[in-house]
């Protein structure tokens, strides 16, 4: 029998034992590998999330977006030629009552907004009724925090610039809102048309126009994208297709994760002086074995290799344990993470992740483990008769007689 085969065969008897001297190795390699591998998940979940609803996002198929000025209308006949068009400014501004002021997101959308999904709200039926000009007077919908900071009620009126609005509606949830992490203030939707008599439209305004386009079943993006370049080479303006849906968002999760990987990171290497410690504890009870073997001629190199693929099986019990809770936080986090980010984790086993909290949990293992195993290649025969001589302990005599006994272990190297 090869010396790699009477290994794993010492080793299995050493299983046998259970996880005792194992539960803090167990513990710290475990915690790790979850930190790590829940992370990425998470980070994965949230990509995933947004690709499936990347055109929802953008509010099309294709974005053009101008900075203080609007479209000329040769490129508004050029895009309204290829399909259907929504307009949206973005600026922000003051609203006041009576009672208070706040800075708000102003969002001055027109009748076909949005091409794709719907905004929810609470108080009328759409969007379009909630802010048409009635008896001359123009609505608005607004988050609910804007009614808080207004002091304001449903059916009261507010002031924008120089423009009276009426509110009408509360925004609950919104399809592209995602696309806009950053906000100074609560959103404040009113009609595109309504946006002049605030008389906030000046020149140098800070002013986003934005035209979503959504193509016709069939029709590229991406090539839509290279004739408007191609047509428009000086437009001016910023081109974004679905792939490029919440550039804001994926930048802040990506810096988000890398953070908390290498949080997860510390914590693993952390953990590895415990590794290394309870490695060595485990060693110290096994001194007297390790002598009895050397003393029938079991080499350096066999008891190095029964001991670290005791180690290694170990290992792969907590990084397996640590790797099932990682791959369960899209699912338990997801939900929460959508109470607060304007996009949730897709949930699912996400591979990649999981691989490389596997790769540092083996190499922690590795590093930390190696210098104790070494040190007990190197324990001399005459460990044993110390032992028997002047015992340290009585838990290391009935060790070397209930596990490896003698008898056994002369049974074993004869046979090979």
């Amino acid at each position: 029998m090869s010396n790699a085969r009477l290994a794993l065969r010492f080793a299995g008897r050493e299983l046998r034992g259970g996880l005792r001297g194992f539960r803090i190795f167990l513990a710290c390699l475990m915690l790790g590998v979850a930190a790590i591998a829940g992370v990425g998940s998470l980070a994965a979940g949230v990509r995933a999330a947004l690709e499936a609803d990347s055109r929802q996002i953008l509010g099309g198929d294709v974005e053009l977006a101008f900075t203080h000025r609007t479209a000329t209308p040769e490129q508004l006949r050029y895009i309204t030629a290829r399909g259907a068009v929504s307009a949206v400014a973005q600026m922000r501004g003051m609203a006041r009552t009576d009672a208070a002021r706040t800075l708000v997101e102003i969002k001055a959308a027109d009748s076909a907004y949005p091409l794709l999904g719907r905004v929810a709200l609470d108080g009328t039926t759409s969007l379009r009724e909630a802010l048409a000009r009635r008896d001359g007077v123009w609505g608005a919908a607004v988050e609910s925090s804007a009614l808080l900071r207004l002091d304001a009620r449903i059916g009261e009126r507010i002031v924008v610039g120089d423009q009276a609005y009426e509110l009408r509606a509360v925004v609950r949830s919104e399809p592209d809102r995602s696309a806009n992490v950053f906000t100074l203030g609560p959103r404040i939707f009113v009609a595109l048309d309504s946006l002049p008599g605030t008389g906030l439209v000046q020149p140098g305004s800070l002013i986003r126009y934005e035209y979503r386009v959504l193509l016709p079943a069939g029709a590229s993006p991406e090539a839509f994208i290279a004739d408007l370049r191609r047509v428009f080479p000086d437009a001016g303006w910023r081109l974004r297709g679905p792939g490029e849906a919440a550039p804001g968002v994926q930048r802040w999760i990506d810096r988000i994760a890398m953070f908390l990987t290498l949080v997860g990171l510390t914590a693993l290497l952390v953990g590895g002086v415990g590794v290394a410690n309870a490695v060595r504890s485990y060693l110290e009870t096994k001194r007297a074995t390790i002598a009895t073997l050397k003393c029938l001629g079991a080499p350096g190199g066999f008891v190095l290799t029964l001991y670290l693929t005791l180690v290694m099986a170990m290992a792969v019990l907590g990084i397996a344990a640590g790797l099932a809770i990682g791959a369960a936080a899209p699912a338990v986090i997801g939900p929460l993470i959508a109470e607060q980010l304007p996009v949730g984790a897709l949930g699912g086993l996400y591979l990649r992740p999981l691989l490389v909290a596997t790769a540092f949990g083996l190499l922690t293992t590795i590093a930390f483990s190696l210098w104790p195993l070494a040190r007990a290649r190197e324990v001399p025969p005459s460990a044993l008769f110390r032992d028997l001589v002047a015992p340290r302990s009585e838990e290391h005599t009935s060790e070397l007689q209930s596990r490896f006994g003698i008898s056994y272990a002369v049974f074993c190297l004869k046979k090979k």
